[in-house]
């Protein structure tokens, strides 16, 4: 008879973190998939690979959470979506670089939240796991810092907005594989 591996449970908030978790990357997926869509239909090639390249790397980023709670033996929370509503935003192309910032680092701060709960439950395992998405996040901000101050830099120049889009259509983006 083979034996199953006790693993230890994992206490019940940090499990209600980490499906919140979940949520926010599932969000920004989405998020960057419609901006994807919104530049692509605006001309902007680069900066709409730019943003499906966004979207699949949230969606990875869910995949890994979702692994890592399936290998603690636990089931996690699948967001559901119906984005069915119309999008009406203006478009800016520096207000979606800004918006997505804005979107970047409430991530970050519910990866703060859930380091902070894994602390308070003695949760090493999850909080080590989680360093990973520090790292993450710091170079998410840094990578839309960067974008939002070279658009500010060219201003209304179509020249400088076209180089922009350019360089980030032209720069694939690696991500770890979620394991």
């Amino acid at each position: 008879i083979k034996e199953k591996k006790m693993k230890n449970k994992m206490n019940k908030e940090v499990l209600e973190l980490l499906n919140e978790q979940i949520w926010l990357e599932n969000h920004a997926m989405y998020h960057y998939l419609n901006l994807a869509v919104e530049f692509g239909n605006k001309g902007f090639s680069g900066i709409s690979t730019y943003f499906f390249n966004q979207s699949e790397e949230e969606r990875q980023h869910s995949i890994k959470l979702i692994k890592y709670i399936l290998d603690r033996d636990e089931v996690p929370t699948i967001p559901q979506y119906n984005y069915l509503e119309p999008y009406e935003e203006t478009f800016d192309v520096q207000f979606h670089f800004e918006n997505s910032l804005v979107q970047e680092k409430k991530v970050s701060e519910q990866v703060f939240k859930v380091i902070n709960g894994c602390r308070k439950h003695n949760d090493y395992t999850t909080e080590n796991f989680m360093q990973w998405y520090v790292a993450e996040q710091q170079d998410e901000e840094s990578k839309f810092k960067d974008i939002i101050d070279k658009l500010k830099m060219v201003g209304d120049s179509g020249l400088g907005i076209y180089q922009i889009d350019s360089e980030l259509g032209g720069s694939p983006q690696t991500e770890e594989t979620p394991g």
